[in-house]
């Protein structure tokens, strides 16, 4: 018996194009597929300008800026004009009046009362010429925070270069003060200006003043 079928050249142009689109679809699938496989998750990607964790990156012009002054609580070496030292502030006004120290202040500093006549930056500035019955005595200075802004006055008047900055920093504080009245330590500082205008021996002062309560500075041998 003849099991052979026989096909039309129709049929069989139908059948071949039939498989050729199977293909092309079955492949278009299997690309598709993979293109999902391989994007990336958008709920994923970070949006631009956008940090995804971590505070924000810092201003570097904000820390230069912030470096420009050093804080309250920063010691600046000193240098001090010494002539002795006392257990007693009595003792040491009496110091000062029989040897005629010119300048000098006596300046507290825990149970120990210094007489000082200059304070400076360097041992030239606190002792140009050498003192006959003085020494330059190294120390170090810290403003502390304290109410009235003694700390910042402190802190100014160790940085400042001219008598001139200390003077602007008093006309500052006499214009700042509230409902026209007077400012204790723009008074003071005022009056030491006008009794002097030695820089190292404006700056001696001033340290003196407020070493006396101890709230607004911290002196360290």
């Amino acid at each position: 018996m003849n099991f052979k079928k026989k096909y039309s050249k129709l049929t069989i142009m139908l059948a071949l194009g039939q498989g050729v689109l199977l293909g092309i679809i079955a492949v278009a699938v299997v690309g598709f597929i993979l293109m999902k496989t391989d994007a990336p998750d958008a709920a994923a990607t970070p949006e631009p300008n956008v940090p995804a964790n971590g505070p924000a990156a810092a201003d570097p012009k904000g820390e230069a800026k912030a470096e420009e002054m050093p804080a309250l609580g920063a010691p600046v070496a000193m240098y001090a004009r010494q002539h002795g030292v006392f257990s007693s502030k009595g003792s040491a006004a009496a110091f000062i009046a029989d040897s005629q120290v010119p300048a000098a202040a006596v300046v507290r500093s825990d149970s120990q009362y210094f007489v000082w006549s200059a304070l400076g930056p360097t041992e030239q500035d606190a002792d140009p010429a050498g003192s006959e019955g003085a020494f330059r005595k190294s120390l170090s200075v810290t403003p502390l925070a304290c109410t009235g802004g003694g700390g910042e006055l402190v802190q100014a008047v160790l940085k400042a270069g001219k008598v001139s900055e200390i003077q602007d920093l008093v006309n500052v504080r006499k214009q700042s003060a509230e409902g026209g009245k007077k400012d204790p330590l723009a008074e003071k500082l005022a009056a030491i200006t006008a009794f002097t205008g030695d820089l190292n021996i404006i700056r001696m002062h001033v340290i003196a003043h407020f070493a006396e309560s101890g709230d607004c500075v911290k002196l360290q041998f």
